[in-house]
Formats: C-alpha cells, sequence, structure tokens
C-alpha cells in the first residue's frame, strides 16, 4: 500500500507527488471538503484526515499531563514556575506528536510512506517508523529559506515584522530600551494591564471604559499592542522603556543550569525523547533566558508604577501572564480574562489570579467543566455592552449585508484558500438570492493580498466584484447591516448573538479538539453547518437563533459598575492565595 502524507505547507494537487498513484492520501493539515473531493477524484484514492485520529477533548488532559511531570522543579525567587509558564509553547507540538503516534500505530510494516516536505512532522514519522519514510524534498538552500520567509512576511504588516524583528533579534530589550521614549510614572493608582496583541488590548479597552472611576496603565510588549486615541482612564506605555540591562545574572545562571537538569530527566518520557531527538527542547532554554529577561522589566514596571491590580486579558501568553503572577507575589489581585470567547489552553496551565473573568455562563461552564478550572475561582463579570448596540429587527429586514468573518486558518494548520473555497461561492449565490452584498471581514492579522488572491482564484468575476473585502476593527455600524454571518469559530458569534444577528458556524472546518464550536452552539452563540451544501439552507436555519434576551443571559453578563473596586478593596482578594494544589497536582487530569 503507498501513502502520501500532505503537508500543512503543500496541497496534493501541486508537487512532485502529482505524477504517482496513491492508495491513500493523509492531510496533515486542515483542507475543506470540497478541496478533499478533489483531490480524491484527481488520485483516485481514501482522503483521510489527521483530525480524524482525535480522541477530543482527551487529547489536551493528555498534554496535561506530560506538562506536569515538570512543575515545581523549575521556580525562582519569586515563586514563578518557569517550566508551567513556558511549557504551555509546547503543546502544539506534543499533540502533533500524539497524532502521528496513533497513525504510525495503524500502518503495517510492508506500506510504502512518503510525505511531501522536510519539516516537523516528516522529522516525527522519521524517528517513529525508524526511517521508513521517504521525503519529497523542495529546493534546498539558501533559495528555499528566503523564499519561505518572503512568504511569510508577506502576510505581515510593517508593524508586525519589526515586532518578529525585535523579539528575534532584542529579546533583552537592549536596544528597544534605549530608543523608547521614558514617561513619567503616574501619578495616581493604576491598573496594569499586559498586552502584546490588539484584541488584548481592546478587552482591555473595554474594561477600563466599564470601569471609569479607576486609572488603567496598558503597558505593550509589541508594537501590535498599542491603541491610539485610548479612554481618558487609559494610558499608554512600552515595557521597554522599563527593561533593565543588567539583571539577575547569577539567578539566572543556576535556573538555566536547573533548566538543563529538567529537560535531561523529562526525556524519560517517550514524547519529550522525541522532541530533544528533533532538537526541539533546546528552544526551552532560549526562551527561559528571553523570559527571565521580561521577567526583570515587568519587575521594574511594578517597582516604579503605583500599581493596584493587574487584568490581564491573554495568559496563554507566558510574556504577558508573567506581571500576574508577579501580582500575587506582592499580594496584589490578579485578574484573568480572555480576549476570545473561550481558551482551551486554561487546561494546560495554572490557575494564578485572584480570580478568572468569565463574560458569560457559556465561557464559565467551559472553564469548569471541559478545562477544569476550579469553580470558585471563577465570576461572570462581562464589560458592559457599548451604549451604540443594536439589535437585530425580526427576520433581518432592511439589512443589506451577508459577512463572512475570515480568520488565520493557517495558525492552526489550515488552508486558507480551501476554506474560501468551500464557503464563498455558496456564500455570494445566497447573498445574490436574497439581493445583499457578500462582505468578507479580516482578522487583524491577514493579509488583505493574499486573501483577494484567493478570491480571485475560487470566484467568477461577477462574484468577485460584487464582493467586498474590509480590514480594521469591527464597527458597530458594520454590525448594524449584517442580515446574517458565517465564520468558523470565531469570536465574533458572540456579539452577533447579544445583537439578534443570526451566525452560523461551519463545523467541519472548526480545527483541532477545541470542541468551540460545540459549545457555541450549545449556548445559542450559533447555529451550526456541517458541510457547504448546508449555506444555501441558512433562511431556513435563521429561526432556531435564540433571542437577544436569551443569548446574553449565557453569553454576556456585565459587571456591576462597582466590581472592579470591590475587588481592589478587598483584603482577602487582595492576598492572591496561592492554589492549593500541588505543582504537580494542578496539571493532571
Amino acid at each position: 500500500m503507498k501513502i502520501l502524507l500532505i503537508d500543512a505547507l503543500d496541497t496534493a494537487d501541486a508537487g512532485p507527488w502529482t505524477g504517482e498513484s496513491w492508495d491513500l492520501i493523509i492531510d496533515l493539515g486542515k483542507a475543506g471538503l470540497r478541496t478533499h473531493e478533489q483531490w480524491s477524484k484527481r488520485f483516485g484514492c481514501e482522503i483521510q484526515g489527521l483530525d480524524s485520529f482525535r480522541n477530543g477533548f482527551g487529547d489536551f488532559y493528555q498534554v496535561r499531563e506530560l506538562l506536569g511531570q515538570g512543575c515545581g522543579l523549575l521556580v525562582d525567587r519569586f515563586g514563578l514556575d518557569w517550566w508551567e509558564i513556558l511549557s504551555i509553547l509546547l503543546h502544539e507540538e506534543l499533540e502533533v506528536i500524539i497524532l502521528l503516534e496513533r497513525l504510525t500505530r495503524t500502518l503495517g510494516s510492508s506500506e510504502e510512506i512518503h510525505i511531501s516536505r522536510p519539516g516537523f512532522s516528516a522529522d516525527v514519522l522519521h524517528w517513529l517508523l525508524k526511517g521508513r519514510i521517504k521525503i519529497f524534498r523542495p529546493h534546498s538552500g539558501t533559495q528555499k529559506g528566503l523564499r519561505h520567509y518572503l512568504r511569510a512576511a508577506s502576510r505581515l504588516s510593517a508593524s508586525q515584522v519589526m515586532d518578529v524583528l525585535g523579539d528575534k533579534y532584542d529579546s533583552s530589550y537592549r536596544v528597544r530600551g534605549r530608543l523608547a521614549r521614558r514617561r513619567a510614572a503616574s501619578s495616581s493608582l493604576v491598573v496594569l494591564v499586559p498586552t502584546a496583541y490588539v484584541n488584548a488590548s481592546r478587552t482591555g479597552i473595554a474594561y477600563a471604559r466599564t470601569f471609569s472611576e479607576q486609572n488603567f496603565l496598558f503597558v505593550n510588549t509589541r508594537r501590535s499592542g498599542w491603541m491610539n486615541a485610548p479612554p481618558p482612564n487609559v494610558k499608554m506605555a512600552r515595557l521597554s522603556s522599563y527593561a533593565a540591562w543588567s539583571g539577575s545574572g547569577g539567578e539566572n545562571s543556576d535556573l538555566g543550569r536547573r533548566g538543563k537538569d529538567l529537560l535531561s530527566g523529562l526525556q524519560e518520557t517517550a514524547e519529550f525523547e522525541i522532541l530533544q531527538r528533533l532538537g526541539r527542547l533546546h528552544l526551552f532554554s532560549e526562551r527561559l533566558q528571553h523570559a527571565l529577561k521580561v521577567r526583570d522589566a515587568w519587575g521594574k514596571v511594578l517597582e516604579s508604577e503605583p500599581v493596584q491590580a493587574v487584568l490581564c486579558a491573554d495568559d496563554s501568553n507566558p510574556y504577558t501572564r508573567i506581571p500576574l503572577l508577579l501580582a500575587r507575589e506582592r499580594g496584589l489581585p490578579g485578574i484573568a480574562c480572555h480576549h476570545g470567547a473561550l481558551d482551551a489552553r486554561y487546561v494546560l496551565k495554572r490557575s494564578y489570579g485572584s480570580v478568572i473573568w468569565a463574560k458569560g455562563e457559556m465561557e464559565r461552564d467551559y472553564l469548569v467543566r471541559k478545562c477544569r478550572v476550579p469553580a470558585e475561582r471563577v465570576e461572570i463579570c462581562a464589560p458592559a455592552l457599548p451604549m451604540a448596540v443594536k439589535t437585530s429587527p425580526h427576520g433581518g429586514e432592511g439589512r443589506p449585508c451577508v459577512v463572512f468573518f475570515s480568520e488565520q486558518y493557517e495558525v492552526l494548520g489550515g488552508r486558507g484558500e480551501a476554506a474560501y473555497r468551500d464557503v464563498l461561492p455558496a456564500l455570494c449565490d445566497l447573498a445574490s438570492a436574497s439581493g445583499r452584498k457578500l462582505v468578507v471581514k479580516l482578522h487583524p492579522a491577514e493579509s488583505q493580498r493574499e486573501r483577494t488572491r484567493f478570491m480571485r482564484q475560487i470566484l467568477s468575476e461577477k462574484q468577485f466584484q460584487s464582493t467586498e473585502m474590509i480590514s480594521g476593527p469591527l464597527t458597530e455600524d458594520l454590525l448594524a447591516k449584517i442580515w446574517c454571518a458565517v465564520t468558523v469559530l470565531s469570536t465574533v458569534s458572540t456579539e452577533c448573538a447579544v445583537r439578534g444577528i443570526p451566525c452560523f458556524l461551519c463545523k467541519w472546518l472548526e480545527p483541532g479538539g477545541y470542541e468551540y464550536v460545540e459549545q457555541f452552539v450549545r449556548f445559542g452563540a450559533g447555529i451550526a453547518l456541517h458541510g457547504p451544501d448546508e449555506i444555501a439552507d441558512i433562511p431556513q436555519y435563521m429561526e432556531k437563533q435564540p433571542t437577544v434576551e436569551e443569548a446574553r443571559r449565557s453569553l454576556w453578563q456585565p459587571a456591576e459598575p462597582g466590581r472592579l473596586k470591590a475587588l481592589l478593596e478587598s483584603r482577602e482578594n487582595a492576598a492572591g492565595a496561592a492554589p492549593s494544589d500541588s505543582p504537580r497536582a494542578i496539571m493532571l487530569p
């Protein structure tokens, strides 16, 4: 039996493998149904996705148990467990190893295995199959590397490119710290909001507007977190302006040595042995040295600014999570929340903050039931909805747009072009049949040039000319024009639901085993579609949309106006007691 594995960066219908016959093709990425149908028709064989080897949310519990083996063994003088903080960056590679291990157990010794390109998956399979795999090698050398970086850079804005270069070549902030403009320390107590990305900043801004009686200081680790024209009670600063060029050299060296001992011990476990053999664990040591510099910079923020609490809208990012942990060591209240609707990574990390703020019962239920966060640490406390929020009239009469909310499919191994191929032609037909216009709303990190190219390849000229693509922040003006929305699993589904806008979720395109779509549907945040053919039936499904009142009870319960002030004044909460679980036990299911 001859089997071809297609890397997420490739497609089955373009490459040196197209001239050969195959008995089975396994997609290591995530393509749409239309794409798999085309592949199957061309090669006359079954197409199977790597996702078919998943064990639902159980995979995350397995990763949690693996990561838990290193907890409690690399703690610094501030009580920060650096393995627990940084190991979350390994979770995607561990998930891939688990899936590939299951795949290889289904293969016999007589199968002929090929993979489309070198890379992490090819390296793992080479190890698991003891070299019994053939790799189609693309152009090698400098040309290959240059092409890869040019392709990646084309998807980024100039500001994002600068962030990437800064993180890679100036991780200690030595250069950026000297260039950053110093700001005078705040003269009144502030709530510190660490941020790296625009979505986390927008969530922080929403809370700042809700609690307008408090002053907030946003400190950005990257340019992409900066917000222009913030509310009067918000000040912006860059972490680089607080960077300390001399640090705790002795302690850092000791942590480095202990980190190497930790990694050596973890190699007794098969999955970590694979990571070590492939040279991936050495990245942990590099990340540790960078993270210690970031910790020292956050320490300067807490020393020089009158911080009374920390509000972190992305504590899955290790570098914006650090001040939340330092606040706990100083006895300051720490509030964790998430800028999106749900975050499965809570299953992989400890809950250090005084409290986790969920936006509604849907998020609270997911944290407690799926991620196993202690219920007493979760409180429903959403930002206030904007005053301009308008609910949709019955049936959406007078609303001229069908909106497709696009996403960064490639981040989780998806293929943007394949997703567009499944969704956009049918949505164009729906918009035309209903006398409306199709609008493609891009995620802030998507490349408009690349997405436009996809649309030109997929749509007819007439369809392309009748479709509008927009970028930038989601506005109330756009929301007020939406008759119905379609996405895969974007947070925008909750924003639509609380306004009475029907939102349809492309479940067949959902990546990974996060079970987000299932949770959205369970609490009325969207209506699931199970294939491209169901897009034409959207008008019939619109009656299933829950009422605005039902949606808001489940999805978005705004905080009481004085809630943050009460938390700040509560010495019990301000103590920020450590979790009662031991560092090892907290990571186990």
